[in-house]
């Protein structure tokens, strides 16, 4: 018979389950219990058998030791901060959660990889500091200048992975740090956490390319304003603060001086909405969002072909998963994509200049060390 632990700290027991975002049935689910008995062991009326905490910690993502501390360590509640509505924090679902105290470990790791600063030569979040009450036309005009990169050389990429390639690289530089991740959490699209020197933002790499180009911009917005955030696809009437950065992303990714040079089309219909999108490299509801920005379109038509071209895609893709056979691509490329090449060659120059050991370096890249020679070649072979 499975003896009973004691010790375990029941508060820190409801406070893990809350911090990783899962209801108390979600938790009793997990151990096929019902949601009483989660209730007792998190009121201290009820003892847990070591594995039952083993797989509670395991859920949670956290370490079994943790359940034994007197007290809950002091860690930020980032999904407090982030620009929600609570009914909206209430809907994040645990991966998501997961995700933004993993993004908080990669600030610290950036933190040790550049001796506490950050050596990007102009820093985007320091020169600029916006407010809810500028124009996120002109802030979008003033970043495409900082950032030198105009129209013509944008709508010669190939396609929109190399777009979204260029455009992670050239905001890196300026000092933001962009990281990828299956959300495992259709309604997020990506997400941004402000720090003193490594602010970062992390994109739903299960998203189209299209899609991660619109939301790189929209948190980079709302690194501007001083705002954590959340992106949850492009609503023209959100927020004050999801319209701003709305209008921010797409102002700068379709330039309306430029626009204005495209835009002499008798009828908008899919093929002329197609067109515009493919020229700037940029999702249709991007260009459906500068057109109704124009009254071109109104916000009705705008929401009808969303919806339809949703629904085509859902059933597209379905279909498409019931083809395909299991299995997916190299785990290195996936892996390297999610880290970004710039973040792995500082941690690889930091084991090379011997200020680490290689287990330190596997703990930065988030790898077994038998990996790392694998993750050393990819680099190389980017940095050709």
């Amino acid at each position: 018979m499975a003896k009973y632990i004691n010790g375990t700290n029941f508060n820190i027991l409801k406070w893990a389950r809350e911090r990783s975002g899962y209801s108390v049935e979600a938790a009793a689910k997990s151990l096929n219990k019902d949601k009483s008995f989660i209730i007792e062991c998190e009121s201290g009326e009820r003892a847990l058998t070591y594995v039952q905490l083993e797989k509670l910690a395991d859920k949670y993502k956290r370490p079994v030791a943790l359940f034994f501390l007197p007290n809950p360590p002091e860690e930020e509640n980032f999904v407090d901060k982030l620009a929600l509505r609570r009914s909206e924090v209430k809907k994040l679902e645990p991966r998501v959660h997961f995700l933004l105290r993993h993004a908080y470990s990669r600030q610290l790791s950036l933190m040790e990889l550049n001796n506490n600063t950050n050596l990007a030569e102009n820093k985007l979040y320091l020169d600029f500091n916006a407010k809810l009450n500028d124009s996120p036309i002109e802030l979008a005009k003033k970043i495409r200048v900082y950032i030198n990169i105009d129209t013509n050389m944008q709508t010669k990429w190939k396609n929109t992975t190399e777009a979204l390639g260029n455009w992670r690289n050239c905001i890196e530089e300026k000092g933001v740090f962009i990281f990828k991740d299956a959300f495992k959490d259709n309604s997020v699209d990506g997400f941004c956490l402000l720090h003193p020197e490594f602010p970062v933002i992390y994109l739903n790499n299960s998203r189209a390319a299209v899609r991660q180009i619109f939301t790189l911009m929209h948190e980079l917005a709302h690194i501007l304003l001083g705002k954590n955030g959340v992106t949850r696809g492009i609503n023209p009437h959100g927020t004050k603060i999801e319209t701003f950065c709305n209008k921010f992303a797409a102002e700068f990714l379709v330039p309306s001086d430029d626009f204005e040079t495209h835009t002499n089309y008798v009828e908008y219909d899919d093929d002329v909405v197609e067109k515009l999108a493919t020229h700037y490299k940029v999702s249709r509801p991007v260009i459906l969002l500068k057109l109704v920005e124009k009254r071109i379109l109104n916000f009705e038509d705008y929401q009808y072909r969303v919806k339809r071209w949703t629904s085509l895609y859902d059933l597209h893709k379905k279909k498409k998963s019931d083809k395909d056979s299991p299995g997916g691509g190299s785990y290195y490329n996936t892996q390297a994509t999610y880290l970004g090449y710039k973040y792995m060659a500082l941690a690889f120059n930091r084991y090379n200049q011997g200020l680490c050991s290689i287990e330190e370096l596997a703990d930065y890249l988030n790898v077994k060390v038998k990996q790392i020679p694998q993750f050393e070649d990819r680099l190389l072979k980017t940095l050709k």
